[in-house]
């Protein structure tokens, strides 16, 4: 777990941090739906038979990784409870295939993994390590995952460590979790759990973060960040907020597992309603109750700026259809308010409700950011309240000066996330619940 142990320190600094971790650089696409133009090389290792601290799911996590990898088109090199020489030899072919073909790099670990004097090391099993001096002579460097790709000379790397599931020494030699790490420009790491934390294992086949990982991989039209966004938002949610997936990113330009279909590509100005698609299971379809709104929003293209938004806030009824279909409360319409009334929800609705939405759909949908939101209304783009009585949620870090947080997507609720209204912005308590929200499309 050296090598993966490390990767995942490295996500999981704090300034680094969300959901999933890649490498990104731009992949040209033969099509929607095909297979891409540009290789695609992966290393999947799960080592989960150890003498002393057994895992249950690495195998399996490692096992359906490598399946799903190969349906995107990736060539799979994979280990299965791997010593350390399997270890090493893997990665030394890794590299070499890597090196041969130039392709985009994945690796992906499940396993233990320790952290030692700020070094990370993934564990082999067969490890007989009694003192914490051993560490790096029996553990594999989590650095070297970093330098093999940096060898192979690709532009793109994508590195996802779904470690320290528990500490694999009984007497606690090394330290709780992973340290960060740092990685070659182009890199994207991702780890299950936050620095210095320990990830859950699961009781079921796959661990939370890989089983989450491997739902939306398979969404088309989600960029690198935005698969890890949902990851984290799913893994929260299911671990109570026990466990915060991390990732730290130096990407250039976007990078697709699935390309967008052309379902999903928003029109010159608006995206015209859909059928739903199918629900996953469990979650009741809502085509029975035959709603009066289409499903999907309606949204309108700011063709210079990249993005589309939705005209209107969400509205209560699109918003009970959420709740009904994942056995949540529904906010309490205010007094007058009919069913096209803007649902008043905290941020973490408004985000579970946009990840709920992209997987009914397939489309990437997000809560805008703030600098997205000031440039729709300036523009004109959808209905605005002109008495600056409107208080919209989006998904931007606040801080009193901008020093650039509203440029991008908070991946875990921070202290104040940043909201609009009218002309101004602010700062709001993420566990509010009286704003309203509409959503956006990466176009």
């Amino acid at each position: 777990m050296n090598v993966l142990a490390r990767a995942i320190g490295f996500l999981s600094g704090r300034s680094w941090l969300w959901l999933g971790i890649v490498l990104l650089g731009f992949i040209p696409w033969l099509g929607a739906g095909a297979v891409p133009a540009e290789p695609r090389t992966a290393l999947v290792i799960g080592n989960g038979a150890y003498g002393d601290a057994p895992l249950r799911n690495p195998v399996n996590d490692a096992r359906d990784m490598a399946a799903k990898l190969r349906e995107l088109g990736f060539q799979v090199i994979e280990r299965f409870d791997a010593d350390r020489q399997a270890l090493r030899q893997a990665l030394r072919e890794f590299e070499q295939q890597l090196r041969q073909q130039r392709s985009v790099g994945l690796f992906y670990y499940a396993g233990h993994g320790v952290q030692l004097k700020g070094q990370n090391y993934l564990i082999p099993v067969g490890v007989d390590i009694r003192q914490e001096f051993e560490i790096p002579d029996e553990g594999v460097d989590a650095d070297a995952v970093l330098r093999a790709m940096e060898s192979a000379g690709n532009g793109l790397n994508i590195v996802i460590l779904d470690a320290c599931r528990n500490n694999p020494f009984a007497r606690g030699l090394g330290n709780r979790g992973l340290a960060r790490m740092d990685g070659p420009a182009g890199t994207f790491i991702a780890y299950a759990t936050a620095p210095g934390a320990i990830s859950k294992d699961g009781t079921g086949r796959n661990s939370p973060y890989t089983q989450n990982l491997l739902a939306a991989m398979s969404i088309p039209g989600l960029s690198l960040e935005q698969v890890f966004k949902q990851v984290l938002v799913g893994v929260e949610r299911e671990t109570s907020g026990s466990q915060i997936p991390w990732v730290a990113s130096s990407l250039r330009g976007e990078f697709y597992f699935l390309p967008p279909t052309p379902a999903s590509a928003p029109t010159p100005s608006s995206v015209p309603a859909a059928l739903p698609a199918p629900p996953p299971a469990g979650e009741p379809s809502a085509a029975g109750r035959q709603p009066s709104t289409p499903l999907e929003p309606e949204l309108v293209a700011a063709r210079d700026a990249g993005f589309s938004i939705s005209r209107r806030e969400i509205s209560l009824e699109a918003y009970h259809r959420f709740a009904e279909a994942s056995g949540r409360a529904a906010p309490e319409p205010e007094p007058g308010a009919g069913r096209d009334s803007p649902a008043r929800v905290t941020w973490r609705e408004a985000m579970d409700y946009a990840a709920w939405l992209a997987r009914q759909t397939g489309h990437a949908y997000r809560l805008p950011t703030e600098a997205e939101w000031e440039y729709a209304a300036r523009a004109g783009l959808g209905v605005y309240d002109p008495g600056d009585q409107s208080r919209e949620w989006t998904c931007s870090e606040y801080r009193a000066e901008y020093e650039g947080q509203e440029r991008r997507c908070a991946p875990r609720a921070p202290e104040a996330v940043a909201i609009r209204g009218g002309n101004w912005r602010a700062g709001a308590d993420p566990l509010s619940d009286d704003l309203g929200f509409r959503l956006a499309r990466e176009h």
